[in-house]
């Protein structure tokens, strides 16, 4: 790899997962660089806008327009994220719970959107967090949708980590929970992520009928009752089955391959 290509990428996840703005000794802190490559790294992503100062007098640094603009390009050219937003907004409307989106990448369910404007709680899950495929109702609606190879890849051979004490972490149980989810058609996360959290989730698919990204909606386990669960449970499907439709999924039903 080329070295300062991988420390202009390392700098802008850096930023990009902090809460807060850095300085230029915490940069190269976080970074194991020398004050002087820091300050000449820094400098150009200034000049090309994909950092910008925070404070000019703590001289603290955070991510710049250019930053976004990559990341909205990005989602705009895979043209789901725009397609689903309203989608998500319905959801978040009439369910009154926290809608997401998100797809897979290197083994973890990457949230790329939310609609959260009625929810009465919301969940803690930010834009370009990353989360276990096998704990999440957004990763285990696509992780059941993928083939059996794909999915024993993204979990391992190593040990499995767990979220709660009602995760699952061997491999004949995760691939258990794959198989329900695939006769029923749609994931449940029960506490399995977060103590206090009921997902539920569905595959997307495309025009190749391929699974390429999830919904879920995540409720407070205290507000779960078996007909909210229903009526959320048809919500989920319809839904998910409408954005596949609309990317040119030419089923009418989801998860065929049980």
């Amino acid at each position: 790899m080329n070295k300062s290509a991988e420390r202009v990428v390392d700098l802008l996840i850096l930023l990009s997962k902090k809460n807060a703005p850095l300085t230029l000794n915490e940069i190269c802190s976080e970074l194991s660089l020398p004050k002087s490559s820091g300050f000449e790294l820094v400098q150009t992503l200034l000049f090309k806008g994909f950092i910008e100062m925070d404070d000019a007098r703590l001289k603290t640094y955070r991510l710049g327009i250019g930053a976004f603009e990559a990341g909205i390009a990005y989602l705009s050219n895979m043209g789901i994220p725009h397609q689903a937003r309203p989608l998500l907004q319905e959801l978040n409307r009439l369910t009154g719970s926290t809608a997401f989106l998100g797809i897979e990448d290197k083994g973890k369910i990457v949230y790329l959107d939310k609609a959260e404007h009625h929810s009465e709680m919301r969940p803690t899950a930010k834009l370009g967090s990353r989360r276990f495929m096998h704990t999440t109702g957004l990763g285990k609606a696509l992780l059941a949708a993928l083939p059996t190879e794909k999915a024993l890849s993204i979990l391992g051979e190593g040990e499995i980590a767990s979220r709660t004490a009602f995760s699952k972490v061997t491999v004949p149980d995760i691939m258990q929970d794959m198989r329900e989810i695939r006769e029923r058609g749609y994931s449940i996360d029960d506490r399995e992520d977060h103590l206090e959290m009921y997902c539920i989730g569905s595959a997307i698919y495309d025009q190749w009928n391929l699974p390429v990204a999830a919904i879920s909606v995540a409720s407070m386990l205290s507000t779960i009752t078996p007909e909210r669960e229903a009526y959320i449970v048809q919500l989920v499907t319809e839904t998910a089955l409408k954005l596949s439709q609309q990317l040119g999924y030419s089923g009418d039903r989801l998860y065929l391959n049980h």
